[in-house]
């Protein structure tokens, strides 16, 4: 549940803000749009691609490796780079965190037995539908403060590193 929370946190703050934080970062509008294209890209490519590794090498590893990817493409995007690296870098954060939510699905839903398992699922995604509007929040409370964008891009990466140790601390054999 911690990851269902995280991971939409960062999905939706990322989803509502992403074109404010890159204006504040001095990109013009429609750079500032573009880059939102770049991260839902990203996710779509995030989602097939992660499925694919998670079918090869098993959920947890991939989830937790995309989660701490995701978490450093975002904090590099603070970093001072040709928009094309920057692209790169949200097309990879899209990946990561949106990737991560759709796995996360097929992850957490081994651990319920069937008769519980709509239930259990149910739950997760309503935990992590309190991330999705704490995350907006969040952010834009952020971006009120007027902090540097690398401060803004280091406090959405964050939640990307507790969802990585989370799962990475699930107990496979429970």
């Amino acid at each position: 549940w911690i990851a269902f929370f995280m991971c939409l946190l960062m999905v939706y703050a990322l989803g509502s803000w992403l074109p404010k934080l890159m204006l504040q970062a001095g990109y013009s509008l429609g750079a500032s749009m573009l880059f939102l294209f770049a991260l839902n890209i990203g996710g779509m490519v995030g989602a097939i691609g992660g499925g694919a590794l998670a079918d090869r090498f098993h959920l947890k590893p991939v989830i937790t490796i995309m989660f701490i990817v995701g978490s450093a493409a975002l904090i590099l995007l603070g970093i001072n780079s040709p928009q094309f690296i920057l692209y790169s870098l949200i097309a990879i954060a899209g990946a990561a965190t949106i990737g991560s939510q759709i796995l996360l699905y097929t992850f957490v839903a081994q651990f319920y037995p069937t008769a519980l398992r709509s239930t259990g699922m149910g739950w997760a995604s309503g935990i992590g539908r309190i991330g999705a509007i704490i995350g907006p929040v969040l952010t834009g409370a952020l971006l009120s403060f007027e902090l540097p964008h690398q401060m803004n891009f280091l406090a959405i990466a964050i939640p990307g590193v507790i969802a990585a140790l989370a799962i990475f601390m699930v107990n496979l054999k429970a």
